[in-house]
């Protein structure tokens, strides 16, 4: 994702673009900084086991310093299935048969590992992704994004500095109200990093009068270059949709990949050749505050659960190792994290 330096420096000439193109002339707001947002809850699973309310009351939290989080997603975690959420309640992504799209999903069947080694990831992150999509009000197929930018890998890094699922720059991070320093990315954070994406890309619509396509090109190469180009069309009484616009490379073949993805994925056949229903299910989580620094090895230990997987979903942690000043955050599997609550509350 890019917000080009133009779209902070030259708002005076975006204003005029935006009244010669009709856009909304919004402002973006971007979250508060990191440190400061509320734990998120969590639910990457399909069936997520009871909230922290049972923990809170078990172990006294209270007492322990540990915050707990309630489940706020909205959707009955036991059976909520991202997988047939896809497939099924697609809002915008099916509408589009142009060539370029049919391109993309040539490639894509012909190339099937491309997909297939992103599956692996995505199973732990994308039901979380989906389910906060539909919170938030916007197209689940937007869960889709991440094998687009970065296979699914919360530490995907590239070229241009750009990191995380959403492949955020250092730029955008710093608009965005991610934190990063010598302990934590905020980029490569599963939670923090999808709440500044669900943001900016609630952004990019409203900015874009509702046009998907638009805003997804924007996310990709920028605000700025889209607007220009939407309104150079205009100038020269043209059609200004997203298939006549004169944009970088990079963005007019992003959203067709995108495109075609939600293609695949609403296809049942296509979503059988992907060996989910093969795969395990992975464990339901819960987001942990914890009242002191605490390594990722040792809270493997104390919980009893592997240090991969919990490397996996602490991706922001750069050390493997809270920050010294906090916050104490992890995520761990629902039946880990009761182990590692009990193994705290044994020391206090």
């Amino acid at each position: 994702m890019t917000i080009r330096t133009s779209w902070l420096s030259k708002s005076a000439m975006s204003l005029g673009v935006m009244c010669t193109l009709g856009l909304t002339a919004t402002v973006f707001s971007p979250p508060s900084a990191a440190a400061d947002l509320p734990i998120e809850p969590i639910s990457l699973s399909k069936t997520t086991a009871p909230g922290d309310s049972n923990y809170a009351k078990d172990w006294n939290l209270g007492r322990l310093g540990v915050t707990a989080i309630e489940d706020a997603s909205g959707h009955d975690k036991a059976t909520f299935d991202a997988w047939k959420v896809l497939s099924t309640r697609m809002d915008f992504a099916l509408n589009y048969h142009q060539p370029a799209v049919d391109a993309s999903l040539r490639r894509y069947l012909e190339n099937p590992a491309t997909l297939k080694d992103a599956i692996p990831h995505a199973e732990l992150y994308l039901p979380y992704i989906t389910s906060r999509m539909m919170a938030s009000d916007l197209p689940p197929e937007l869960a889709l994004l991440p094998f687009v930018e970065s296979a699914y890998n919360p530490s995907a890094h590239s070229p241009n500095g750009a990191s995380g699922l959403w492949q955020i720059t250092p730029a955008t991070a710093n608009l965005l109200g991610l934190k990063r320093n010598q302990w934590y990315d905020g980029r490569n954070d599963i939670i923090r990093s999808t709440d500044a994406a669900i943001a900016y890309l609630g952004y990019l619509n409203r900015k874009f009068n509702g046009d998907w396509l638009l805003s997804l090109a924007a996310y990709n190469s920028g605000e700025g270059t889209v607007a220009r180009a939407v309104s150079a069309n205009h100038a020269h009484g043209k059609n200004a949709d997203f298939w006549a616009l004169n944009l970088p490379h990079q963005a007019r073949s992003f959203v067709p990949k995108f495109l075609a993805l939600a293609r695949i994925f609403q296809d049942s056949d296509q979503v059988q050749n992907l060996d989910l229903a093969s795969a395990t299910e992975p464990p339901a989580l819960q987001a942990l505050l914890l009242p002191r620094q605490i390594s990722l090895a040792r809270a493997a230990q104390l919980a009893d659960v592997d240090y991969e997987l919990i490397k996996n979903l602490n991706t922001g942690l750069k050390r493997g190792i809270t920050p010294p000043e906090g916050p104490h955050r992890l995520v761990l599997p629902d039946a880990a994290a009761e182990r590692l609550l009990a193994a705290v509350a044994a020391t206090q």
